[in-house]
């Protein structure tokens, strides 16, 4: 037998031999997002949260599966200076993909998942937000360096830029080798490039060590934020699999997406306002940074060209930071046919007529509005934001006559809060012509100016750290945890069902939206179908009625549910 291998041929095999070895000679760094709620919420889910079933038969806290932005711009940063494979893995989005779930932790889980895989990291990044995923982030640092004990493990996010004293003296995780305190681009960039990585993480200003804060060690972190954020690249959409992070029961509320596959931008970062119950200043500092228009623009052309994107999702904190400017990418998103969505950062003064009108223009049909209370009293002085009510009146209605369907955020349960400001709240809300209500216990974030003044009050109760929205852990002489998880599922029923503004307005087809979304993350919810029923049966669908009808009777004799229908009076069904 003749074998003929040309001098091409030999160079090609040659070549692909370097790049191979190349490419095992990189070094790798692991970005872990940890579960973003608690383990025990996860496996058992609130009465009144959004849960879904494994076909393990059980059911479990459903699971936010927003696009990691920090880990995938750090990523692109950290690429333009250092040659490094990045990967990411987000345990919110691989949680909500398995079949079932056999352990009797988030630990046990997370070691079970980091040991199957076929790589070794060098450099482990922790990122984490805030208070509800502060036990799994801690056991996403302890499982990596128990797998790889010579690696670096690091943590950043609000966690530790607020909690490092806490985390290394009080709770002794001593696994993670340093926190970052703040944005990470600039310093995991300087890190990474540094000599000696160990020693670095000594001398710089932007990393704790459980050294410089040791009894004794006086140690200031500082800030190493980018001022001008186009010096970031085009963020490492490639780390993450798209249509794996569609699953996401915030993204599915909004009723006018057809397409769930969206993709997350931000931006700019920072934020002015002085509202309490907010940290993340504490990470991203009150100082407005943005990128500029045009690469903006950029961006999105890449993400549609690129990666066939139709919907794009805003994360800016403060997006309305400047309105010319949001003038300007309402008209890029126009002209590229995105739709978009915005699930927070929509600073309600700033939403006048002409802006919403340009919202709409741009194929907007959803805002979340945040008015945070019904209350003036509770606005300036225990938020301490500048909102009045008419303001949120205003932009309600202006949006229910543009046809922009609207979610508006309510918190209750604030320090300082008493029952009669709860009491004059839940009247003043009726007012808000708003198509549906998410209504939330205050939650004392580490970092925010709320949870300083709950620490020095001692209204605390419970874990402090790993409080989220959905459980109310403050306790005050004016009214109790209990108290407040009770009005907050009131307020739910009684602002959403008996005083649903769509309803009130005739608006039956837009209600049942609402009721049908309930149903589709409560099967089991009585008053839902009540009103589903008398939707359907005011629209003429007489089958549609019998059936909601059917599962309204259904689950109306569950104890639960028959105390909130005696509650409120609801008459039976003809």
């Amino acid at each position: 037998m003749n074998i003929n291998v040309s001098n091409l041929e030999i160079e090609e095999t040659f070549s692909k031999e370097i790049k191979i070895n190349e490419s095992s000679s990189k070094e790798v760094f692991l970005f872990l997002v940890p579960m973003h709620v608690t383990f025990e919420s996860f496996i058992n889910p609130y009465e009144n949260g959004r849960s879904y079933k494994k076909k393990d038969g059980k059911s479990y806290n459903s699971l936010s599966t927003d696009i990691p932005l920090g880990p995938i711009s750090m990523s692109a940063y950290l690429k333009k200076f250092v040659d490094v494979e990045v990967k990411l893995i987000d345990f919110n989005v691989e949680l909500n993909h398995t079949d079932e779930f056999p352990f009797t932790s988030f630990e046990a889980y997370c070691r079970d998942f980091l040991n199957k895989l076929d790589f070794k990291p060098n450099l482990i990044g922790v990122s984490s937000l805030f208070s509800p995923s502060l036990h799994n982030f801690i056991a996403c640092g302890q499982v990596a360096k128990e797998i790889w004990p010579e690696a670096l493990v690091v943590g950043g996010g609000n966690i530790p830029t607020n909690s490092y004293k806490q985390l290394y003296l009080e709770m002794k995780c001593n696994f993670f080798d340093a926190f970052c305190f703040g944005e990470g681009e600039k310093p995991l960039k300087d890190l990474m490039l540094s000599e000696n990585r160990r020693e670095f993480l000594e001398t710089s200003n932007s990393w704790i060590t459980k050294n410089k804060i040791e009894p004794g060690e006086f140690f200031i972190p500082k800030h190493d934020h980018i001022d001008d954020l186009d010096e970031i690249p085009f963020f490492d959409y490639d780390l993450i699999d798209v249509k794996r992070n569609a699953v996401n029961p915030v993204t599915s509320s909004f009723h006018n997406v057809k397409n769930k596959i969206g993709f997350h931008i931000m931006t700019s970062r920072g934020c002015p306002y002085l509202c309490t119950f907010c940290a993340s200043h504490r990470t991203h500092g009150r100082k407005m940074r943005y990128h500029g228009v045009d690469r903006v623009k950029a961006d999105l052309k890449k993400l549609t060209s690129k990666y066939g994107a139709t919907q794009v999702i805003f994360q800016d904190d403060h997006l309305m930071g400047d309105k010319d400017r949001v003038h300007k990418l309402l008209k890029i998103i126009k002209d590229l046919k995105l739709n978009s969505l915005y699930q927070n950062g929509l600073t309600l003064y700033a939403l006048d007529k002409p802006m919403l009108t340009a919202f709409y223009d741009a194929g907007v049909r959803h805002l979340v509005l945040p008015v945070e209370s019904g209350s003036e009293k509770v606005l300036k002085h225990q938020m301490r934001k500048p909102l009045k009510m008419h303001i949120s009146e205003r932009v309600a209605a202006d949006c229910r006559d543009l046809g922009i369907y609207t979610n508006t955020n309510i918190l209750i349960g604030m320090p300082g809060e008493t029952k009669q400001d709860i009491e004059e709240a839940r009247i003043n809300l009726r007012k808000i012509k708003t198509n549906w209500f998410n209504i939330a216990c205050a939650s004392p974030l580490v970092g925010s100016d709320m949870h300083s003044i709950a620490v020095q009050g001692n209204f605390i109760s419970g874990e402090t750290l790993g409080a989220d929205y959905h459980h109310a852990v403050i306790n005050t002489d004016e009214f109790s945890a209990k108290y407040i998880q009770q009005m907050q599922y009131i307020f739910n029923l009684e602002l959403n069902f008996i005083y649903n503004q769509d309803m009130l307005a005739g608006s039956f087809e837009t209600a049942l939206l609402g009721f049908n979304n309930v149903i589709r993350i409560r099967p089991d919810h009585a008053i839902a179908y009540y009103y589903a029923a008398i939707c359907y049966q005011k629209l003429g669908d007489h089958e549609s009625y019998q059936d909601a009808k059917k599962q309204f009777q259904k689950y109306s004799s569950v104890e639960t549910w028959k105390n909130w229908i005696d509650f409120f009076n609801i008459k039976t069904l003809n």
